[in-house]
């Protein structure tokens, strides 16, 4: 532990202790104490692990602070992935292992105040690994951008390697790569231990794009220090739209798609901020109140990670599926936020055949689907939704793709289907599974489509095992090994869905919270049962 102990993260006159813990402790606890302490730095314990001969368990040390926080191994064993864990098979006798040194994660340093820097060599030779990932292993590497155009940008990224850099530093010299790939499922993110750097130091204030104004549409944390509807002009004295636009230029999506772009950036604003300017000392705002000129500024109370991934991936924590019914005008609401249903099929499943049997059963004639912050998922979660709106069996997928080939064969139509009128709300949030699900649709004409051009095409690229941490830097590379294209046929890959009944929504209408999207589909509605009674 010298070097730890050198580097003051480790004090253990301080009261912190080295645990172990792993596969065989559900990577939970503190039962098992390492002592030690002697000259040479060296930390020791004898322990009973549980488990047959034979079993290979997996296992990590950390060290448990006096203050409560925990400092788990980086990657002491680099050969592991994902997570380099150490590993050791059961023989049913004693084993006495000699481990090395505890290899402590570099981010850990600004726990104690000290800036973290990577050599130019460390950076070097992650940004090798970096081109050397994406030219071996994407799918789709020069789908959108030719050989010699990234040639020529991946030595003028690597010619700014010029001094040892902090990971913020690092990460703007390698997004303009992922950038130009066009595939929204290949990007740049921090590890965990650069959010542990600051953890309670994020931008607070969400936002939402409105044609040229940034708006303060809510918080992140519990006190709303500026008033919703406000228009954001600077941060720390640094102009909103200098910050928007190089956010715009750094980050990916399927066939360079602004519009999802503009979307991620509404989305994930506190944490690509975070990525590109590190943790500022203080936020200060400058902003116009809602609906006047008055310029005023605040000094901010900052948001917590934990705050900000609560919201932004909400999508993640199975947000319920809803529908509502207004029998008055014979139409049903159904709003569905993800697909990302993937050990919950059953759950989605159920939701649409009791759905669509109440639908059929109230002669419902209309019905909104709401898809609105739908940004993909499961496959198989959509093919159920698709399978009660097509009007024969059709395909799901252009071919068989792996676990998903039987999506290539004809969907059997599901017993309720449903046959009336489709709405469909679509914005730019829409990605990667709903953009082959709203593909579909388009393609076969079912219904219409009311919002704004999707943030997806009818194809993108994903795969398994595609994430790699950077050997040095620990950044994380997920990229697109596979592509996957929807069961369509003569449209453009590098354009949105378009919608047959385009929304532009006003700043007037955020200020006065008027949902135009949905009033515009029950106009629609509406003006279709007048017609009939004429």
């Amino acid at each position: 532990m010298n070097n730890i102990m050198k580097e003051e993260l480790f004090d253990p006159s301080g009261g912190d202790f080295v645990i172990l813990r792993g596969t065989f402790s559900n990577w939970q606890g503190n039962d098992f104490v390492l002592e030690g302490g002697n000259r040479e730095g060296e930390y020791a314990a004898t322990f009973s692990i549980p488990g047959d001969s034979g079993l290979v368990i997996e296992y990590k040390f950390l060290i448990l602070k006096a203050n409560g926080r925990v400092l788990w191994e980086k990657n002491p064993d680099s050969e592991n992935h994902p997570h380099g864990n150490r590993m050791l098979v059961l023989n049913g006798n004693d084993q006495e292992l000699e481990l090395g040194e505890f290899d402590f994660d570099r981010y850990y340093l600004a726990a104690v105040g000290k800036e973290v820097l990577f050599t130019i060599e460390e950076l070097q030779l992650d940004f090798e690994q970096f081109r050397q990932i994406l030219e071996r292993e994407h799918c789709c590497l020069y789908e959108y951008t030719a050989k010699e155009t990234f040639d020529s940008l991946f030595q003028k990224q690597r010619g700014l390697i010029d001094r040892s850099l902090p990971p913020n530093e690092f990460y703007k010299i390698l997004t303009p790569i992922t950038a130009k790939i066009g595939c929204m499922h290949t990007s740049v993110w921090m590890p965990g231990g650069y959010w542990d750097m600051e953890p309670g130091n994020l931008f607070p204030l969400r936002i939402k794009l409105i044609k040229d104004y940034v708006v303060v549409a809510g918080s992140y944390i519990d006190t709303l220090q500026v008033p919703v509807g406000s228009i954001i002009l600077k941060i720390n004295d640094r102009s909103i739209d200098d910050i928007i636009e190089k956010m715009r230029q750094n980050l990916s999506a399927d066939a360079f798609n602004v519009n999802f772009i503009n979307s991620q950036i509404e989305k994930r604003f506190p944490m690509i901020y975070a990525r590109r300017s590190g943790f500022p000392e203080k936020y200060t705002v400058t902003y116009a109140l809602p609906g006047r000129k008055t310029r005023e500024s605040q000094l901010l109370i900052p948001a917590d990670i934990q705050s900000v991934r609560k919201i932004v991936f909400t999508n993640f924590q199975h947000p319920n599926l809803s529908l509502e019914l207004f029998e008055e005008i014979g139409t049903a609401i159904m709003t569905v936020k993800t697909f990302g249903y993937y050990d919950r099929v059953d759950y989605f499943r159920h939701f649409m055949d009791s759905s669509f049997q109440e639908i059929k059963e109230k002669k419902m004639s209309n019905l909104v689907l709401d898809l609105r912050g739908n940004d993909g998922g499961d496959p198989f979660c959509s093919v159920i939704l698709f399978s009660y709106l097509e009007p024969q069996p059709l395909p799901y997928f252009a071919e068989a793709y792996g676990k998903y080939s039987e999506l290539a064969e004809p969907i059997p139509q599901a017993e309720n289907h449903f046959t009336g009128n489709l709405f469909t709300l679509l914005d730019g949030h829409c990605a990667s599974t709903n953009g082959h699900f709203s593909s579909l649709l388009k393609y076969h004409q079912i219904g219409k489509f009311v919002g704004t051009a999707s943030g997806a095409t009818y194809k993108c690229n994903a795969g398994k095992d595609a994430e790699v941490h950077l050997k040095h830097t620990g950044i994380i590379l997920n990229f697109g090994r596979n592509t996957y294209a929807a069961a369509v046929h003569g449209i453009d890959k590098a354009k949105p869905i378009m919608p047959d009944y385009p929304i532009t929504q006003t700043y007037r209408d955020f200020l006065e919270g008027r949902d135009v999207y949905l009033e515009t589909a029950l106009e629609l509605i509406n003006n279709q049962s007048n017609l009939r009674d004429d």
